[in-house]
């Protein structure tokens, strides 16, 4: 496992300590610092993903970075972060006790994945129409 990782878990485990000691003294100041903490924590998770992304850039320059391919990979590079960022938005929502406003987080996400895929689609669809008229 990378130093990161272990960053990332120290921290975590140093605001789980700081918010239960916030919680009996002040209840709003815990709610505030989790929710920081967690916007921080996702952050640091989000920059363990860039050595993720780097190689499937690699990966399809390997392949010849055609057209399609390429597409394709920043279709879904860009609905893993929509993915993400809906995840922890929707995880804030919840710690506030917005159970509701996190529902309807979490159906715009999809909505805009859906949105982002489109493009996809088509082109699956194509490729589909192409392959019954050879047949």
């Amino acid at each position: 496992m990378s130093d990161s990782l272990f960053k990332l878990f120290g921290g975590a485990v140093l605001c789980v300590i700081l918010i239960i000691i916030l919680k009996r003294e002040s209840p709003d100041t815990a709610l505030t610092f989790r929710m920081i903490a967690g916007v921080g924590l996702a952050i640091a998770c989000l920059s363990l993903i860039s050595p993720i992304i780097d190689y499937i850039k690699e990966l399809c320059e390997s392949f010849g970075g055609g057209e399609g391919l390429s597409d394709s990979v920043s279709v879904l590079i860009k609905a893993l972060g929509v993915s993400l960022l809906t995840h922890i938005c929707a995880t804030v929502c919840r710690d506030a006790g917005e159970g509701s406003l996190a529902y309807y987080v979490e159906l715009g996400g999809k909505v805009e994945i859906l949105i982002l895929s489109l493009p996809l689609i088509k082109q699956i669809m194509d490729l589909a129409i192409e392959l019954l008229e050879m047949g």
